[in-house]
């Protein structure tokens, strides 16, 4: 098998049309033999050949697999039969070529992620196989840039969020990007950083620094919450960008464990990073957008950043 593997990806490297023609026939083999091939194509992959040939069959055999394992009836998950439970095995192959593919097709990626059915298939099936809850946190998961606005303080970012699914795990990734550098911030916890970027399994907590809120939020409210349970590319948006508007905590801040954290996968690592702190300017108009009333927010008297409210930069 090893010497087969070396052989067919020697030929990809010289033909990679060689992907197509053979993932396009991944539904004559019998499952060893197709988990093998997809397994071989995320590999090629991985060392630059073109996801485009390849992915397409490989999300159709999954949807095949999907169909001949267990069917849960309300709470009962039943035994798999022998022949399920020698497929699931083979699943998880299947599964890491699935999201190899699916990291480098964010446009498969994110049609795929909106198919209700299948997100609630692949969550049925997190009870038998790793591989279900892999591929189901790759369609899940988003990434794009966000506005984070303090009206309080006039200060706002642009920040870039890449592979994350929950709301609590952009929260962490976005405190620790941000740090003290606005007013209510505190200094990152070394901890939280590397377990919410995959870089450490440590048994962590953390909490909300301050109410976030979303567009539609004109103060603190609950009605207008950003919940941490919630999909990240659920928040609403301005301009086709998410905007998350800080608030001081209300009601006690809302604390979460590692589990919201992950789960990580290495071809899609999660992270947040700062793009750009935005001008007064820049501020005025994003808060005059989302609704604020210019002639009632009092810091817009101030030409430039109040620097009394605004933390210490890094």
């Amino acid at each position: 098998m090893l010497t087969s593997t070396r052989a067919f990806l020697a030929a990809v490297s010289d033909d990679a049309s060689l992907m197509a023609r053979v993932a396009g026939a991944l539904g004559d083999y019998e499952a060893g033999t197709a988990a093998w091939i997809a397994v071989t194509c995320g590999t090629a992959v991985e060392r630059g050949a073109p996801a485009e040939l390849s992915g397409p069959p490989i999300f159709a055999l999954l949807r095949t697999w999907l169909t001949r394992l267990p069917e849960i009836a309300g709470d009962i998950a039943p035994r798999p039969s022998a022949g399920q439970a020698e497929l699931f095995v083979l699943f998880q192959y299947l599964s890491q070529a699935v999201v190899t593919h699916l990291a480098r097709l964010p446009v498969e990626r994110e049609a795929m992620g909106r198919e209700v059915e299948l997100i609630s298939r692949l969550g049925e099936l997190a009870h038998y196989s790793h591989g279900a809850t892999w591929i189901r946190e790759a369609l899940l998961k988003s990434s794009g840039s966000l506005i984070f606005l303090h009206p309080a303080s006039g200060a706002g970012l642009r920040l870039r969020y890449s592979n994350v699914s929950n709301c609590f795990h952009l929260f962490s990734l976005l405190q620790t990007a941000i740090g003290d550098s606005i007013v209510g911030g505190r200094k990152p916890s070394a901890a939280i950083a590397r377990v919410a970027r995959g870089k450490s399994t440590e048994t962590v907590d953390d909490d909300a620094w301050w109410h976030y809120g979303t567009a539609h939020s004109k103060q603190a409210d609950l009605s207008a919450s950003i919940w941490g349970q919630s999909l990240v590319r659920e928040i609403p948006q301005v301009d086709r960008t998410p905007v998350v508007v800080a608030f001081p905590p209300i009601l006690g801040a809302p604390r979460w464990d590692a589990g919201f954290l992950g789960p990580h996968l290495e071809a899609m690592p999660a992270d947040v990073t700062v793009d750009s702190a935005l001008t007064p300017a820049e501020v005025k108009a994003w808060l005059t957008r989302i609704g604020f009333d210019a002639r009632k927010t009092w810091w817009q008297r101030f030409t430039s950043r109040p620097t009394w409210l605004v933390g210490p930069r890094r």
